[in-house]
């Protein structure tokens, strides 16, 4: 038994203030959260929609917008995404996707609603509903917050727990637990989906993979496995996946993430500061370029002596100024 929208809604706190069918306009035009459910009964824990049915429209518009999706660095088929996807369905359960709106629940919603499949703005969460055959037989919940970030945090908390173990570890990322559309479990900690480039931005089309193997091996003949970008700002590409330095146990002693000559280009050309998550955590932490050679991520000791594998690399997703890396 999984558990329902009234229920995670009173774990924080909250009262039940209405329900409207997907693609209906909200009614509160407040700060809050919301629920998308695949059923319109808010004490129903058990959601009429058994399994996960993939829209093939969806995914020939995936490819559209964003051709150079890959699957564990590989580019998969449609039937492979689509079976990645509907392994983290959670069988039974009603609750799909859980969200918070810091001004309006009417004008987040309106955004969730006109945000096309692939696209970065203005609300590309909980994409993998867009994915969803039965999309329009969704429901939508919503109550109003007055700390709508706590809320949300103590609902997807109180939906995790809730999860039976058996259901627990039939999904692809058995530790990371949150309703089906839900790619964060919470802030800075995403699920292990393996999935790379399937967001676009709005400015100029991104650069395709040979393209950015070629300009890397001008200056770095070291070859190197790069991860779809989506888009780029200026020369800085977003949402690409490189590798840092194999950490040695000096580096562990250090406060220094390296990054290898053939990896910085998806990092910002300038030092700045960085957004680092991991593990969870949102650090703001220096990046230095350091001319030709390795640039460097300040992480700090406390965490360096205990990341990563002895002599072994780290994949860091680069989005902008925002690096997540993968625990």
């Amino acid at each position: 038994m999984s558990i329902s929208v009234s229920e995670v809604l009173t774990s924080s706190g909250l009262k039940h203030s209405g329900v409207v069918g997907w693609g209906r306009e909200v009614p509160l035009d407040v700060a809050g959260v919301y629920v998308v459910s695949s059923s319109p009964d808010s004490h129903d824990s058990v959601g009429p929609i058994s399994h996960y049915t993939p829209d093939t429209r969806a995914f020939a518009e995936l490819r559209r917008v964003c051709p150079f999706v890959t699957m564990d660095g590989n580019p998969p088929t449609d039937e492979e995404l689509a079976n990645r996807i509907g392994r983290f369905w959670i069988p039974d359960a009603a609750i799909l996707y859980i969200g918070l709106a810091g001004t309006s629940v009417r004008k987040r919603m309106n955004q969730y609603y006109r945000t096309s499949i692939g696209q970065r703005a203005p609300h590309a969460g909980g994409w993998w509903l867009k994915t969803m055959a039965n999309l329009n037989d969704l429901f939508v919940h919503f109550a109003p917050a007055d700390e709508p970030k706590i809320a949300e945090a103590m609902m997807l908390r109180r939906f995790a727990e809730a999860v039976p173990s058996a259901a627990r570890h039939e999904i692809h990322d058995s530790e990371r637990i949150a309703p089906f559309a839900n790619v964060d479990v919470q802030q800075g900690l995403r699920k292990r989906h393996g999935l790379s480039g399937y967001k676009v931005g709005s400015g100029s089309a991104a650069k395709t993979i040979s393209g950015l193997k070629s300009a890397v091996q001008q200056t770095d003949p070291t070859p190197i496995d790069v991860k779809a970008p989506s888009t780029s700002i200026g020369d800085v590409p977003m949402g690409i996946r490189v590798q840092s330095q194999m950490i040695t146990d000096s580096d562990r002693t250090r406060s220094n993430l390296r990054i290898p000559a053939r990896s910085k280009f998806a990092f910002p050309a300038e030092n700045c500061v960085l957004t680092v998550h991991y593990n969870g955590q949102a650090l703001e932490c220096p990046w230095r370029v350091n001319g030709s050679r390795s640039g460097t991520i300040g992480i700090g000791r406390s965490i360096m002596k205990g990341l990563g594998s002895p002599n072994q690399p780290l994949w860091l997703e680069v989005d902008g100024a925002s690096v997540t890396i993968d625990a």
